[in-house]
This record gives C-alpha cells, sequence and structure tokens, in this order.
C-alpha cells in the first residue's frame, strides 16, 4: 500500500527538511502541502523540491475571520492521488512514529488498511517537552527533544487522523474527519473509543502501542517564542499560545529516546534534500549558502 502526508504549514522554514526526511525514511511515498503565506523560505523550499520529489505544493492564503487549516484539509484530501491508499494530517510539529524498534510505518499501516471497512486511524499524540533547553541548538528536533509526557497526560487523547480520501466527507476537526462511509479505529486494530462528548478529536484511552504521533509541541524555550507563539493558531481565530500554553505543554516526565536510531538515515537524506535546495539561497559567501543561511537562521541572526 501506498501512504501520503497531508499538512498546512506557515513559515517552517527551519524545521521542513527534517520534517520531509524523517517521513520518507518511515515510508511515507507522496507529500501534499498548503502554504499559508510563509514569509520566510518555506514556499521557496517546497516549490523547488516539487520539481524533483513526489510533492505537490499549494498556495492557500488567509481569508478574513476564516481559519485555513479545515479548508485546506478539504483541499488536500480532495487532490490525493488515486494510487494513494491513506493520508496522513499532521503539523509541521508532529511526526509519525513507528515503535517498538520499527523502522517502517508501512507494514503496520498496511496490516491495519487491509480491512476494507477501516475508513480512519486515530493515532494519539506523545507530547514532547522543552527537555530544559532555553535556546535554538544545532541537531534535529528528533534528537534534540528526548523527554515528553507520562501517557496518562490528558492531552495525550488528542489523535490525529489517517483517512482513506475516498471515504472522507469533510473535516470537522483538525484531528478528524467525518466519514462518508467506514470505522475509525486505534493503532491495536480496535473499534476508536473516544471520549464522552468529544467525538471529533479526543480518544478514550492513549494508545502508544505499533504507531503514535510524536508532538514536538513547545521545543526550546526561544523556538516557542520566536517561532510558534506569533503565529497564532491556524484552526481557532484569536487563540493566543503563551505562557500558559508554553507552561501546560512543557512536559518532561520521562526519557524517550527511541528516535534516535533514526537521526542516521534521517541526516542523510536532509543532506540530499539540501543539495536539491541549496541553489534558492544565495549569500554572496563562498561557504556553502545553504548551510551559511541554516547557521544565521540558528545563530539567531536570521528569523525569515
Amino acid at each position: 500500500m501506498k501512504f501520503a502526508v497531508g499538512a498546512i504549514f506557515k513559515n517552517e522554514d527551519a524545521y521542513v527538511l527534517e520534517w520531509l526526511a524523517f517521513h520518507k525514511v518511515v515510508g511515507f511515498s507522496r507529500f501534499l502541502i498548503a502554504d499559508n503565506g510563509s514569509t520566510d523560505l518555506t514556499r521557496q523550499i517546497l516549490s523547488t523540491l516539487e520539481k524533483h520529489e513526489p510533492i505537490t505544493v499549494v498556495d492557500y492564503p488567509d481569508e478574513p475571520d476564516v481559519r485555513p487549516q479545515l479548508g485546506a484539509y478539504n483541499l488536500l484530501t480532495k487532490m490525493c492521488p488515486s494510487d494513494v491508499d491513506a493520508i496522513a494530517f499532521i503539523d509541521a510539529d508532529e511526526f509519525i512514529a513507528p515503535m517498538g524498534g520499527a523502522s517502517s510505518v508501512v507494514p503496520k499501516l498496511t496490516e491495519l488498511f487491509s480491512d476494507a471497512d477501516v475508513g480512519g486511524l486515530a493515532l494519539n499524540w506523545a507530547c514532547f517537552g522543552s527537555a530544559g533547553h532555553r535556546f535554538w541548538e544545532d541537531g534535529l528536533v528528533i534528537e534534540r527533544f528526548l523527554k515528553r509526557s507520562l501517557n496518562k497526560f490528558s492531552v495525550n487523547q488528542h489523535y490525529k487522523a489517517i483517512v482513506r480520501p475516498e471515504h472522507v466527507d469533510h473535516w470537522t476537526t483538525p484531528h478528524h474527519a467525518t466519514l462518508k462511509r467506514g470505522r475509525y479505529i486505534n493503532a491495536l486494530g480496535q473499534e476508536l473509543d473516544f471520549r464522552e462528548g468529544r467525538k471529533d478529536s479526543l480518544s478514550k484511552t492513549v494508545v502508544w502501542d505499533h504507531l503514535r504521533v510524536n508532538h514536538y509541541v513547545v521545543k526550546s524555550f526561544e523556538e516557542f517564542v520566536l517561532r510558534k507563539s506569533p503565529k497564532g493558531s491556524a484552526s481557532k481565530a484569536g487563540r493566543v499560545k503563551h505562557k500558559k500554553y508554553f507552561e501546560l505543554h512543557d512536559k518532561n516526565n520521562e526519557v524517550c529516546d527511541a528516535m534516535l536510531a533514526l537521526v542516521p538515515a534521517v541526516k542523510a537524506e536532509i543532506a540530499r534534500l539540501e543539495a536539491l535546495i541549496a541553489p534558492i539561497v544565495d549569500s554572496g559567501d563562498s561557504e556553502p549558502t545553504w548551510r551559511q543561511w541554516l547557521h544565521n537562521l540558528k545563530s539567531g541572526l536570521k528569523r525569515g
């Protein structure tokens, strides 16, 4: 089976390569991305990669008093190629992670979607905290942030959906699509048990077996302040992500280093993608232009 990832991005230039590389490494074969008016290099990076990689990019600018996420998800679902069996919709700070030592999501996804009656799969969050990092440092997201919340942390009841495109009627929330037919299951293959009153975003129990969504929700304090907080929310008008949001999600209860096994493959894929996009950044220096730009970005000298 073939599986795709859909997302809406805004000003994610420092993270987009790792996100793409990670999901390619774990087995996703197609990417559909809506750019929500990025003012950094996100759009240029994606446009360049679109010429070489199985990536489809569309512009999805803001409209007055309309939050863009659901509209973008509905559009990308309709655009999904017919040879894709199921598409996952996640954010740029979310990584669909194979569990139990697996290096690919494809075998388990193929098993779960082998039942033709399954229209959607709900994968729970595992929220990762700042690990005490105050400032942006070198390294991948998946190797810098190795401390996460406990399974019982209530926010982890949120799930993200992987759906058969032809089964989707419309996206109700960024977490849940209403299906024309079929049923939702969890990563154990069981009927999804919703939390009471929340059949559009929350499960009753948190399942981390086989597959889950690692949510690097705050990253370092510097990244949260400079990158996440100013963007607000793509799904809720007027939502402000400041002190209370950081404190709620900065959970560092347990060390979780399972993703470190994937770091070498992800770095190798990033290097391949970097070679494709290097020409779009012209610093005029003698140093490799892309690496110089990225160094400046992470040093706080250039924020997009």
